[in-house]
């Protein structure tokens, strides 16, 4: 089968045509993917930047999230079937990296996929998982609802975009640093107030929000530091998230991930299925164009997702 493989840290990655087909366990299904995606993480592990954090197990396959049909299931899954359209997302460092989605087939534990709404095509469920469930453990910890001001940092990326449609969703009132080219993307997906990304952020926002507001989401933040800074808005007893680890501590300070659980991934299933969340994909890659894919994901501006057609 074709699959894009990391052989070393010195080496980019590249498609290979001959890997040999995975054994499932008694517990995983066999998955023909259709469609994944390219997320941050991806870049990372290709780069290095994770060899000091997590064991790595040469050759690597890169990619995280999966949409396809189940081919054959082990003996003990008892939710999926031979011909179920499944999607989900493989975690990048568990418990250490090695397999994942840039394949023509994949194994993954039954309980990380679930099936795939009748209602979105392979490439939208291919390209939402850990995106979309990223931000839907930021919302919850923020605990954003009806009435509340939320600002979100990097709201033109995956996570950002689907963060914007579940406050939106949520009945907040959503703001955002964004360059003059975001502002209808933006707003189509539920900004109220797109605020110059260049001008002082804070300094904006104080002057329209003098008495703070409740909820920050910073999506860009790698350290504290930048994360303190935007969190100069937030009313006393307000509320900060951040995927990054830069929320520091605090009883309102939360730093979250993406957990595939088989409630998440149901619980976004939901939310397709009800129309209420969509899948915005600047551009679709084959699977022998993902190195491209992982270069423009660093060095281009981005508007949502970026997906990748595998079969």
């Amino acid at each position: 089968m074709r699959a894009i493989t990391l052989e070393s840290f010195d080496k980019g990655p590249t498609l290979q045509e001959d890997i040999p087909t995975p054994q499932i366990a008694p517990n995983e299904v066999l998955v023909r993917v259709q469609a994944s995606s390219v997320n941050p993480v991806d870049g990372a592990i290709a780069a290095g930047m994770l060899k000091d954090v997590v064991e790595h197990e040469f050759p690597i396959s890169l990619g995280r999230d999966f949409a396809g049909v189940v081919e054959q299931a082990g003996s003990d899954v008892r939710s999926l079937s031979e011909g179920d359209e499944v999607f989900g997302f493989i975690p990048g460092m568990s418990p250490k990296v090695h397999a994942g989605t840039w394949a023509e087939l994949i194994t993954v534990p039954e309980s990380i996929a679930t099936r795939k709404p009748e209602n979105i095509d392979a490439a939208s469920a291919g390209a939402a998982p850990q995106a979309a469930i990223t931000a839907l453990g930021a919302l919850d910890a923020l605990g954003v609802s009806e009435g509340d001001t939320i600002l979100i940092v990097g709201a033109n990326g995956g996570v950002g975009s689907f963060a914007v449609q579940l406050a939106a969703d949520a009945g907040a009132t959503v703001i955002a640093p964004a360059l003059p080219a975001d502002e209808e993307y933006l707003r189509e997906l539920g900004v109220s107030e797109v605020l110059d990304r260049d001008a002082d952020v804070a300094a904006l926002v104080h002057e329209r929000y003098p008495d703070g507001i409740e909820a920050l989401l910073d999506l860009v933040s790698y350290a504290p530091e930048g994360f303190d800074t935007h969190a100069e808005v937030l009313k006393d007893d307000g509320r900060g998230a951040s995927p990054l680890s830069a929320a520091g501590e605090g009883s309102e300070r939360h730093n979250v991930g993406a957990v595939p659980s088989p409630e998440n991934l149901q619980r976004l299933a939901r939310l397709f299925e009800e129309g209420r969340l969509r899948v915005p994909i600047q551009q679709t890659y084959e699977l022998g164009q993902a190195g491209e894919a992982l270069r423009d994901l660093a060095t281009e501006h981005t508007q949502g997702k970026r997906a990748i057609r595998v079969a």
